[in-house]
């Protein structure tokens, strides 16, 4: 009866920060010439061009306050999609090669996994959905696997993602759990140990030593207990799914924020709409008459259309509906900067949350009508709990037909960008996704 209650305590052991690991998603792709930061070209080389401290284009303006703890990761190739916007879901965290089905499990349940830890939650997952999305059960709603092609389906409507973190929401816990649960029913197995035979009274002694241990630890927790409050409830007349997308993110990512500043979980996702997104932003203005997904399509049908740099300013010709998706993606950029920021205000020890956090931020697909990964676009946002050297750009070189020096290049797969992950979470994998796509960790990115 009490383990709902047990699940919401926070696990904050002072001699143990931990590092908080959230995936990030936003669909359709991004603008090239928009996105990431200024760095010199890598040429031909097999190594990356690194530059800092980041220069920030037009879609990333939201993160400027916090480019400090920020890594723009250009050049990766997602190899392991083989497909168009389904592939780049499936494959996204998974790195597994398939046609249109994800093959797990993702990195985050394998970090989660490998770390044990005894927190209430292995992870968390959540989405943040609109009543236009995809309501489907399929590829492209789902980016988080379990298990080989067994799907995560994450917390679409804030309010029972609050019920469920949050069980307690109102309740005084050390009053609830301690006095009425840790107290009342230890008595009850107290009484019930004369009236059993000598097996039956050894388990159940073992079961009340157990609850006199969490009474201990909840003594020991009671200051972190304390500042752990439930997010705000949603506001009056709001129910989801929502054409209110943006109140939609904000509770979301709130109740994410309070789910590891609790410490819930070290490892979440965050899921903003699907692949192939039919989210219309009309907040955004009266030109967004369309779904970000036709938006998308109306773009350079190839990468080599983009030329030998496919950052190159005046390809801006190439988008007939620019000014619209530059809009959408640098929304979704205020939204990772909401996160961020949100982390950046609470205290985990001497440090923040976000010091102590990595957000890896990405989407299915480079460019939504070319249908390409081969440059998929990847940022980090946090101090990794130091293991990061932020405020840079890392641009591998990327094999182009449009420039004949990138001839003999091999692509960087986002493989060992996992791999990467995982090594912030101080775990060292020996390969994540297909072993033949991977290399190693990004020596680049690692302190």
């Amino acid at each position: 009866m009490a383990y709902p209650f047990l699940r919401s305590l926070p696990s904050q052991a002072a001699e143990d920060p931990g590092t908080y690991l959230v995936l990030l998603f936003t669909p359709c792709g991004f603008v090239q010439h928009l996105w990431g930061a200024e760095c010199a070209l890598p040429g031909a080389g097999p190594k990356p061009s690194v530059q800092g401290p980041l220069v920030l284009r037009d879609t990333l303006a939201p993160l400027e306050s916090l480019k400090d703890r920020v890594i723009v990761v250009d050049g990766l190739n997602v190899k392991a999609a083989d497909g168009p916007h389904e592939a780049g879901m499936g494959a996204l965290w998974t790195a597994v090669r398939t046609s249109d089905v994800g093959l797990g499990p993702s990195i985050d349940q394998v970090v989660a996994s490998q770390l044990n830890l005894p927190l209430p939650f292995n992870s968390i997952e959540l989405m943040v959905r609109s009543s236009q999305d995809w309501t489907d059960r399929e590829v492209k709603t789902r980016m988080i696997y379990r298990g080989p092609s067994v799907y995560a389906d994450p917390f679409d409507d804030p309010v029972a993602a609050r019920k469920a973190l949050f069980p307690n929401a109102g309740l005084d816990k050390n009053t609830f759990i301690r006095k009425r649960v840790a107290s009342d029913l230890n008595q009850e197995l107290s009484s019930l140990s004369g009236k059993l035979c000598s097996e039956d009274r050894r388990q159940l002694q073992a079961l009340q030593q157990a609850w006199n241990e969490l009474d201990a630890q909840i003594d020991q927790t009671s200051n972190a207990s304390a500042g752990c409050v439930a997010p705000s409830p949603v506001p009056d007349g709001y129910a989801a799914p929502s054409l209110d997308f943006p109140t939609s993110a904000k509770l979301q990512m709130d109740i994410l924020a309070l789910a590891l500043a609790c410490d819930l979980t070290r490892v979440a996702s965050l899921q903003f709409s699907t692949a192939t997104s039919q989210i219309t932003h009309t907040w955004l203005g009266a030109d967004q008459d369309q779904t970000h997904h036709d938006f998308s399509h109306r773009g350079p049908f190839s990468v080599d259309a983009l030329g030998p740099d496919i950052y190159d300013p005046s390809n801006a010709g190439l988008y007939s509906s620019l000014p619209q998706l530059a809009a959408i993606d640098r929304f979704y950029a205020s939204q990772v900067a909401y996160l961020g920021n949100a982390l950046d205000k609470l205290a985990v020890g001497s440090q923040t949350l976000l010091d102590r956090s990595v957000i890896c931020w990405s989407s299915e697909i480079d460019i939504g009508a070319a249908h390409n990964h081969n440059a998929s676009p990847f940022l980090l946002l946090g101090g990794g709990g130091g293991r990061l050297k932020t405020n840079q750009v890392v641009r591998f070189p990327v094999q182009l037909a449009a420039d004949p020096t990138t001839a003999n290049v091999v692509d960087r797969s986002h493989n060992d960008l996992l791999l990467t992950l995982g090594k912030v979470m101080g775990l060292d994998l020996p390969s994540f996704g297909d072993p033949e796509l991977c290399t190693g960790p990004i020596s680049e990115i690692l302190v």
